[in-house]
């Protein structure tokens, strides 16, 4: 998938037009028939992984509720998580450098030739619905429309929020389209386009600039200005796409749940993680930790668990081994705050905040390089280890980037969600000529970001 004129003056509006106007019976198949052809156009392998999610949800689920009071329902289970587990490792994508893990261990696999757009969601949708009809939270659902609906519905391909059938399943049944929920989808569209193609390929582009200095001569100021920038790339081309899917299902009538909360003011590990993506955060938490705890309440139990959840949350960005590496970081980061919880909550919350910051900012080398000593190299520099403070290139990303490493900190900190929550900006008679006026706005700068040649594929998360 590809953030670019022919998406926000093509496909958008024939998608939204034939959508609104289509009965209630042909939506559905619209939605199904799309999400295939964006499939297809990515790369027409990636209709495998579609098949094989829908088709093994579907039936797996009947299989496990008509068997449910019997020991065979756990084996059909384990099936169901066996096959979609493969799917996510065979088909989801890599970084963009090509550091994909099953190369690590010798095969490299032409599956992985392109990307396969919305193979880290769809095995998460069908193995979530196949866990909720073993667990007897709801009954299976026997109409195949409605379930491959669910579990391949497009807009959340690229970065979520990954959606729990139980949520959705009445807005499947009832889309209010109206013209509030048009306009905000709207709005939300236009806000990811912003992200991606204003904050987040600027960041990537004074990563790159970081990175093209060699670790062994890297200034201690040049790799904080380069790590943090890392992250504020990652956050935005998340958070943007996962905007731009809400606000396509926004215009379809559906309400779906928000899944960044200003991750970088969290206090603590724990607390970045149910803001970071938190339907994600939710999914691993349901699925995952409590289906290993439930099983033993000893401390091994436990750190299995957060192990396991970690790693896979982890994987869901990428299935390499620096995403392993990260992931051994980050539960070694959970275990030492949860040793020293209680003098830790004794310190003031922006203490806490920022120790949080500088600790995030020290691991992610291990998520930014697929080589682990090139990792260790960076974070060395990072803390003067090359004996260089700062040098003329240090500033020039200053002078060259520092206007917009203040925009991603404003944004981030949640500055203007609050400027805009104050009771001025509640005006209903302000909010009729601001909103219009903004969304245009962004309208035209995207548009002549795009037109000068800035549109570019999603090249790392995604």
């Amino acid at each position: 998938m590809m953030i670019g004129a022919s998406f926000l003056y093509f496909f958008l509006p024939i998608f939204s037009a034939l959508y609104l106007i289509s009965p209630k019976p042909v939506k559905s198949r619209l939605v199904l028939v799309t999400g295939a052809g964006l499939i297809c156009f990515a790369d027409p392998m990636g209709l495998i992984a579609m098949a094989v999610c829908i088709l093994s949800g579907y039936l797996f689920g009947v299989f496990i509720y008509n068997f449910r009071d019997k020991s065979v329902s756990k084996l059909l289970l384990v099936l169901e998580v066996m096959i979609n587990s493969a799917v996510l490792l065979l088909f989801h994508r890599t970084a963009y450098d090509g550091s994909d893990l099953l190369a690590v261990l010798g095969h490299r696999l032409l599956l992985k030739s392109a990307v396969n757009v919305g193979a880290a969601v769809m095995p998460l949708h069908s193995i979530g619905y196949c866990v909720d009809v073993y667990r007897k939270r709801y009954r299976c659902e026997h109409r195949f429309i409605k379930v491959a609906e669910y579990i391949s519905f497009f807009p959340v391909f690229a970065a979520g929020p990954i959606l729990r059938y139980d949520k959705i399943s009445p807005q499947l049944e009832e889309r209010k389209t109206d013209i509030s929920g048009i306009a905000s989808g709207i709005r939300l569209i236009m806000l990811g386009m912003f992200k991606k193609l204003f904050i987040s390929d600027t960041m990537l582009e004074l990563w790159d600039d970081v990175g093209g200095v060699q670790i062994s001569s890297l200034p201690a100021l040049s790799a904080w200005i380069g790590i943090l920038a890392f992250a504020f790339f990652v956050y935005f081309e998340v958070s943007a796409f996962s905007n731009i899917g809400c606000g396509i299902a926004a215009i379809m009538g559906f309400k779906l749940p928000r899944s960044f909360r200003e991750p970088y003011r969290s206090h603590s590990f724990s607390d970045f993680c149910r803001k970071f993506n938190s339907t994600l955060y939710r999914w691993c938490k349901d699925y995952i930790y409590r289906s290993i705890k439930h099983r033993g309440s000893h401390g091994i139990s436990e750190f299995f668990a957060i192990l396991l959840t970690v790693l896979a949350a982890c994987m869901w960005y990428g299935t390499s081994l620096r995403s392993v590496v990260f992931a051994a970081a980050m539960v070694f980061m959970l275990s030492i705050e949860k040793l020293l919880e209680k003098p830790l909550k004794k310190l003031p919350k922006i203490v806490r905040t920022l120790l949080f910051v500088v600790l995030l900012l020290t691991i992610l080398p291990f998520m930014a390089f697929s080589d682990i000593l090139d990792a260790l190299g960076y974070i060395r520099a990072m803390y003067g280890g090359n004996q260089i403070a700062a040098d003329v290139t240090s500033e020039y990303l200053i002078s060259a980037y520092f206007l917009f490493v203040a925009l991603c900190m404003l944004i981030s900190g949640g500055v203007f969600g609050y400027v805009f929550k104050k009771k001025m900006f509640n005006n209903e008679y302000l909010q009729t000529i601001i909103q219009p006026v903004w969304v245009i706005a962004l309208l035209i700068f995207c548009t002549a970001f795009l037109v000068s040649g800035n549109e570019s594929l999603y090249r790392y998360m995604f």
